[in-house]
């Protein structure tokens, strides 16, 4: 096992946002302003701001489950009612749709995102119905001007509900979760983008995984929907560091914000902060 910093014994969860019709898909811009999915209803883009006023920001057309910030004045997410990728302008609040089928087959219910610091993205594609193995898992990739470039589909068909993905901070490999078999996968990213090495890091005992983040020493948090609570592993032996209960269930994802843990608890309409005392790993693009 790595040589980590100590984690907290335990943390106590402080309300930040309530009244989410479904509570998912938490991301900050470069100025912390925090964006997340379905405020007082489902299909909206809300906003934290700053100063602690909270709106509706705009409407999606669809449900967005997943968002993430790309570092040239966007936010990304999977649409995953939409069946499709979007992504928004933060000045003006226009809707573009960045992919919306594979080949000419349409998307099943595209879940999570992430980005590498080239700014490509990942998004799985789960399904809409968690008893059906029909997932997958793909890569938009982008150039140096933040333009879609083509899609590639990275996974086998019929996996048992991709969900939340990260990139490792050595942008080497790619983490994958599948709520289906409550594992989570890592894959080796080759020099041309395609993947190699499927292995499991780790399967809980029970369910689920959802989204997850690296933190700046490299250890891998992961929301554990029903089991109620942030699980830290590392991602090098699978072991489990630590457990984090959010005081009710459906643990969806989270975002860092400086050294605190923002973390949406569908179970509670609400989005959670953990003061964890460590900071994220380094997810927004770098452009040059």
């Amino acid at each position: 096992m790595a040589d980590y910093p100590p984690l907290p014994v335990s943390l106590v969860p402080y309300p930040v946002v309530s009244n989410i019709a479904f509570a998912e898909g938490p991301i900050f811009d470069d100025r912390g302003d925090l964006y997340f999915v379905n405020y007082m209803e489902l299909g909206t883009l809300g906003r934290f701001s700053r100063d602690g006023t909270v709106e509706v920001w705009t409407h999606t057309g669809g449900q967005v489950n997943g968002l993430k910030y790309d570092g040239r004045g966007h936010i990304v997410a999977a649409d995953h009612m939409g069946d499709r990728i979007t992504r928004f302008d933060l000045r003006t609040r226009k809707i573009e749709v960045l992919t919306n089928n594979y080949l000419g087959e349409s998307y099943v219910g595209p879940n999570d995102i992430a980005l590498d610091l080239k700014g490509n993205i990942y998004f799985s594609d789960s399904g809409k119905d968690d008893t059906v193995a029909n997932g997958n898992f793909y890569r938009i990739n982008v150039d140096s001007e933040n333009r879609p470039t083509g899609v590639d589909r990275l996974g086998g068909n019929n996996m048992p509900v991709p969900n939340g993905l990260a990139v490792h901070p050595d942008q080497k490999r790619l983490f994958l979760g599948t709520s289906g078999t409550n594992t989570i996968h890592c894959y080796d990213i080759a020099d041309d983008g395609s993947l190699a090495n499927d292995r499991i890091v780790r399967e809980f005992p029970n369910s689920s995984v959802d989204g997850m983040q690296f933190d700046e020493h490299g250890r891998l948090w992961v929301a554990r929907w029903l089991n109620g609570s942030v699980d830290v592993i590392d991602p090098e032996t699978g072991e489990l560091l630590a457990s984090f209960a959010m005081g009710g269930t459906r643990v969806t994802n989270m975002a860092w914000w400086g050294k605190s843990l923002y973390v949406t608890v569908a179970g509670r309409n609400s989005i959670e902060r953990l003061d964890v005392g460590v900071g994220p790993a380094d997810i927004i693009p770098k452009w040059d």
